[in-house]
Parts: structure tokens; sequence; C-alpha cells
């Protein structure tokens, strides 16, 4: 069974940050009730006067009586008549008023929620994104945050129907208290009715479509960010199989959860429908004489009665609709409370490169995986070309995403210019280093967009320049609509080469002081290795490089080359002093000849 306070808890965390609106839509929610019982408050002395049955003393006939009176007419029926439009018209106006004030206040607080959770999934560690599922990131992104929406929608429209329920009951008690006494156990069983429905069914309901989306998400981020290999490895069958699977779970919670809401209302109708045709027929039998001095109190009861059938009806509906939106809003309210780690920003500005980077002693291991770093050691220094090689695993990657503050050594540090890295400011340090990396991310954009970023900060000239350095302008502009070519999903309108060049040219629009090359030329046939290599050679003239590979082509003509094994530097030298001590250097040579 769902705590009732650990609901609340969750409820008020969203509301919290904006408790005059809140407030506001409480006070519209409590008007709109209190009008709407007063509109049925307002059928008795028409009712009254109509039948001319008395009832002088009765209490909503003097009160009403009161205001006719201060009215310039003479026939009451037609005054009482006005009054009751009136306050329907205001009632409606209103409701009106508070519908749309609801629906912009809900619409504001689902961006801002939202807006939230991205600033949070953008500020977090590269750890966040590798221990969870992208599908189930993008639903907690987008989808999660819409049942907010319906939360508030909710819970306003309850409270006005509640506020409606009790001050009809009120006015019922003024006319009949063995009648009112009926209703109000009829309502009783219902709301315990309802709320087993809501605890046992919609809650539960609405946490399986909830787990259900998040599965078919993440099924369907990964069918098309893989969708060459699915085609590739013809598993398309088994795809569709488990994304059927998961869409089947979650529209079967839907229905069951839609099914029980819809099924108090026409029992509630036909419960109490039946009660006022049975007390009218009884108070026939049992008063036949006094029957039409009664007529404007049965008459008015029935008004009541069935006003209050959607106020009941309305209050169940919501009140499962509250315990269905509930999973996802948990989902929400649980992330955007919890901490989520991040790499701790320094305090100082990263101004210029001037001398060496330096790793001292640094050691680092993957969560739940066997150590890759140990003890290591080593110096890059300004403006020259310096090679990281090593067997698959030994760490080449890695000492990248320590470099560019990915991940935080476990033990050691990482200097620049004598100061440790962790003490700059993480964009200012960034800022002077650009990355081309094996797996190039390509936008299904424009060419300028993809070399650009979609940042509008750089003009088409320092665009141009850009693909020039990166030997890219030329076949640039040989595309049908040059810098403006929309390049598809991935690239795929691209070769591997001339997708590579583009991710060189957006490495150096920044105009960075330091190149990392991580496997750029892996997956590139000779040609655009070629091609990506002349890149490499311009750009290493006037910039500190890093080239991380396996081909050991791409760093014969680096100023020093470091070999990397058994977690740590086993071999440092240029390629001939490395070949010329025929040791770890030289056995990957006679593996792969340059």
């Amino acid at each position: 069974m769902v705590k009732q306070d650990s609901n609340l808890k969750v409820i008020w965390f969203f509301l919290r940050p904006y408790k005059l609106q809140a407030a506001a839509l409480l006070v519209l929610s409590l008007v709109v009730g209190s009008l709407e019982a007063a509109s049925v408050a307002a059928v008795y002395p028409i009712v009254s006067t109509a039948f001319d049955a008395g009832g002088q003393d009765n209490t909503l006939l003097r009160l009403f009586g009161t205001i006719a009176r201060r009215l310039p007419i003479a026939d009451e029926f037609i005054t009482y008549c006005l009054i009751f439009l009136v306050i329907v018209l205001l009632a409606f106006t209103v409701k009106m008023f508070s519908i749309r004030f609801r629906i912009r206040f809900s619409v504001n607080l689902v961006k801002k929620t939202q807006d939230k959770i991205f600033q949070k999934f953008i500020n977090a560690d590269y750890q966040y994104f590798i221990d969870h599922k992208q599908g189930e990131l993008i639903y907690n992104v987008g989808g999660a945050p819409a049942a907010i929406s319906s939360l508030v929608s909710a819970i306003t429209e309850m409270i006005a129907q509640v506020i409606l329920f009790a001050t009809v009951i009120v006015l019922l008690f003024s006319l009949s208290w063995p009648g009112t006494v009926v209703v109000l156990v009829v309502g009783a069983i219902y709301y315990a009715f309802t709320r087993y429905l809501g605890e046992r069914v919609s809650y539960h309901s609405g946490k399986g479509e909830t787990l259900a989306l998040q599965k078919s998400g993440v099924i369907l981020n990964e069918a098309i960010s893989g969708i060459k290999h699915v085609k590739i490895f013809s598993t398309g069958e088994d795809w569709v199989t488990r994304f059927n699977e998961t869409t089947a779970e979650r529209w079967r919670h839907s229905a069951k959860r839609d099914i029980w809401q819809q099924v108090p209302g026409p029992i509630l109708t036909l419960i109490l429908f039946a009660s006022v045709g049975i007390i009218a027929l009884f108070i026939r039998i049992i008063a036949p004489n006094s029957f039409l001095g009664l007529v404007p109190t049965i008459g008015t009861f029935a008004f009541a009665v069935f006003r209050l059938v959607p106020a009941l009806s309305t209050m169940s509906s919501q009140g499962m609709k509250i315990m269905s939106v509930l999973p996802p809003c948990e989902i929400v309210y649980d992330v955007l409370h919890k901490t989520i780690g991040h790499i701790k920003d320094g305090e100082q500005e990263f101004d210029s490169f001037r001398s060496e980077i330096e790793f001292d002693k640094v050691s680092f291991t993957y969560p739940g995986r066997d150590i890759t770093l140990k003890n290591l050691s080593f110096t890059i220094k300004k403006s020259e070309t310096t090679a990281i090689v090593g067997r698959s695993g030994a760490g080449k990657t890695t000492i990248i995403n320590l470099l560019l503050r990915l991940f935080e050594p476990d033990e050691g540090e990482i200097k620049i210019d004598g100061i440790s890295l962790n003490r700059y400011r993480l964009k200012s340090w960034l800022r002077n280093i650009g990355v081309v990396s094996q797996d190039t991310f390509i936008l299904n954009d424009t060419v300028e967009n993809n070399i650009t970023f979609r940042s509008n900060r750089y003009t088409r000239n320092e665009v141009e320049r850009a693909a020039k350095y990166a030997d890219a302008h030329q076949f640039i502009t040989r595309l049908p609509d040059g810098y403006d070519t929309l390049v598809g999903d991935k690239g795929m309108k691209l070769s591997g080469g001339q997708a590579q060049r583009i991710a060189v040219a957006r490495a150096m629009i920044r105009q960075p002081e330091i190149l990392i090359f991580d496997e750029a030329t892996n997956n590139l046939d000779n040609i655009s290795e070629a091609a990506v290599q002349r890149a490499i050679d311009e750009i290493s003239k006037d910039h500190t490089v890093i080239i991380i590979a396996h081909r050991l082509s791409t760093v014969a003509r680096a100023d020093k080359i470091i070999v990397l094994g058994n977690e740590c530097v086993i071999e440092e030298g240029t390629h001939r002093q490395l070949l010329a001590n025929r040791g770890a250097y030289w056995e990957l040579c006679q593996r792969e000849p340059l």
C-alpha cells in the first residue's frame, strides 16, 4: 500500500517553490466550489416560489429573499431566476479563469522541471551516463515531468469538487437530515471503494506503465542508434518482438487503469439516482397530503444529488488519476532530490599553455574493473607532438579522459605548467583543447553547423579557415550546397574520411593550443587516412599535439612516443630510439610494419 505521507511529500516537493501560485490556485478552487454549491442552493427559492409552497422560515429562502428585496424587480420568481443565472455565470467565469491559470501554471511547472533535470544531467559527471541507459534518461527528461501537469490538474479539480461536495452536504442537511445521512453513507462507501482502487489498481498500474515506457524508450533508442548493426546481423524481428512485448505491457496496465477509473461513476449514478426516486416515492406514500409542500425540498434535494454525482465521480477519478501519475512524478522527485556526482570545478582561470603537462604517479581504476593505470608518470612538452601507443586496454584513451577531466585520478596528480589541473576552471581549460576521436559524432545538420557544433559564435570566414586547416575545404565546396549541405543522420552522406576531417575542423575552429587525436585514423581506409594525416601534420607545426594510435604509421613522426604496458609507461623516446632499443615498441612494429 502506498504511504500517504510519502505522496504528500512528493506533491509538496513540486509545489513548494511556487507557494504563491499554488495558494492562488487553491483560492480559485475554493471559489469555484463555493459558487457551484451556491448555484445548487439558488434552486430552492425558484422551486418554492413556482409552487407557492411557502416555507418563509427556511434559512435558504430568507437568505435569497434578502438579496431579492434589494433588487428593483417586483416578480419574485424572475428575481430568483436572475440570481440563479448570475451565480451560474459567475461560477462559469471563475472556473474558466481557474482553468486558464491552472494550465499556464502546470505548463510552466513542467517546463522548469524539465529544464532543471536537463541542467542536472548536463552537469553530472561522465560516470553517471555510463551507469544509466540512454532511453531511461530521455524518458526522465521528456516523459516523466509531463505527469506533473496531470498531478496539478487533478489536485486542483479535486479540491474544487471537495468544496462543492462539503457545501452541498450542509445545504442538504438544512433540507432533510435523513436523506443527507443516506447520501453520506453512500458517499463513504463510494470513497472507500475508490480509494482502494486508487491504491491497489491505479498506483500499481501507473507504476507498471511507467516502467514499461522506460523499457520501450531504451529499446527504441538502442534500435535507432544501432540500426546499421540491427540490419547487418538480421536481428530486426528480435527487436520488434522485444518492443512489442514492452508496449503490450504498457497498454495492458493503461487499459486496466482506465477501465477501473470508469467503473465507479456508473455505479454511483445508479445508486444515487435510484435513492432519489425511492425517497420521493417514500414521501409520497407516507405523507400524501403534505407532498406538494415538500416539492421544493424534494426538487432541490434531487438537483443537489444530481450535482453531487459528477462531483463524487470527479473526486474519485481525480483521486485515481493522482495515484496513477505519482510513479512518474516519483521518478522526477528522485532525480531532482538525489545528489548526482559531478566533477568539482576549480577556481583559477586557465589563460594559456606555457611549458608542459605532467602526469605525476597517476593511478585510476574504472568502477567494477581491474586497475587501468598505476603510478603513471610522464610529461608532454609544449609545441611538440607526443604519441601514446600500446595494446588494447593499456589505458591510452583513459589518459585522455583524465586529461579532459571526464574522470578524476584515484591517486596522483595531473599538472599543467606545475599547477594541479583540478585547480583550474574546467571551461577555461577545455576552451584550449580540441579533440578528434575515433567515433566521430556528426549532427544531422549542415556541414557548417557540424563544424561550429551549432554555436553562433563563429563567422563563415572562421568556418572556412578551420576547414582549410583540416584539409576539408575542397571537398566541402564540391558538395551540392557547399557548407549548407545537409549531411544526414550520423553523417550518412559523407565518407568516413570526410566526416573525420569535419571533426578536425570542429576541433580547430576554437583555435585551441592543444590538439588531441584519439584513434582519429583507426577506422579509415588508406586514402582517407592520408588526408587526415596531412591535416594532423599541418596542425602539428604550430600546436601541441597528442596522438593516441593503434596504427604506428600515424606516430612515426612524433617528437616523443610513450609506450604503455602493465598499467604504466614502459618506454619513451623517438621512433628511431625506440626501434634501436628493440623493446616493446619494436615488438609492436614487428606486428604492424610501418
